[in-house]
């Protein structure tokens, strides 16, 4: 098919010049409703919301025992210490107190973070500090804590020599399925990202982390959790 080119000359030039008036027009309130548009959308999608100032409760799944990102898959028949208690699901309740002054904003808080699985579970206190971006819709948070647990320190050694058959299988089966932390005390560096949804609710990305950097013996595997959280803000806005 074949497109056919607009006639040239002074048919063009009369066609152009008896709308010109009507179409500068035209275009003029175009132009004037793009200029009032652009100018009024970033400042109502850069309107910033109000900071949360009250305590929060929050819920969160992680995934327990997840592979640090510098390892490769173990060979067949090998645990890497630290993810005996892979795969497990643990869930978490938080509880925030309002932001303090007089420590940088610091949010003291306590965690309770039960494993589903039967393995080991945490009670931690501590302190988080909080930057808000976007308009306050994104936030970072750090922070720092003090925990205890209730699982192994050391778990039975199944290559003890005399052990009956029965024990050395019950030593073994808790040597593969249970993390030894070489302390009931760990440190708590955790971190997350968050997501305001509305002045009250917020969705986090997190990161747990238990260990005890060896202070307080040789053994300290440490150990890695990963999931998301859900915050409920308390208290008027």
């Amino acid at each position: 098919m074949v497109r056919r080119s607009p006639p040239a000359g002074p048919l063009l030039s009369s066609r152009s010049g008896a709308a010109g008036g009507e179409q500068a027009v035209g275009i003029r309130y175009v132009l004037l409703g793009m200029g009032t548009l652009a100018a009024e959308m970033p400042a109502s999608a850069q309107q910033a919301m109000p900071l949360p100032a009250g305590p929060e409760i929050g819920v969160a799944v992680l995934d327990h025992g997840v592979r640090k990102f510098f390892r490769d898959a173990p060979p067949p028949g090998v645990i890497y210490a630290s993810e005996e208690e892979r795969g497990t699901v643990d869930v978490q309740l938080v509880y925030r107190l309002p932001p303090v002054a007089r420590v940088l904003d610091a949010r003291p808080n306590a965690r309770l973070q039960i494993n589903t699985g039967g393995r080991t579970s945490f009670a931690a206190i501590g302190a988080e500090w909080r930057q808000h971006v976007f308009g306050n819709r994104v936030y970072g948070q750090i922070g720092i804590g003090l925990a205890v647990h209730d699982g192994y320190r050391y778990t039975p050694d199944p290559f003890e020599p005399g052990l009956s058959p029965g024990e050395t299988r019950r030593r073994f089966r808790l040597y593969e399925r249970r993390t030894a932390f070489g302390s009931r005390v760990l440190f708590n560096p955790n971190a997350s990202i968050g997501f305001r949804l509305t002045d009250r609710w917020a969705a986090e990305l997190a990161w747990e982390h238990f260990s005890h950097k060896k202070l307080f013996s040789d053994v300290n595997p440490g150990i890695d959790n990963v999931g998301v959280r859900l915050v409920r803000m308390l208290g008027r806005r």
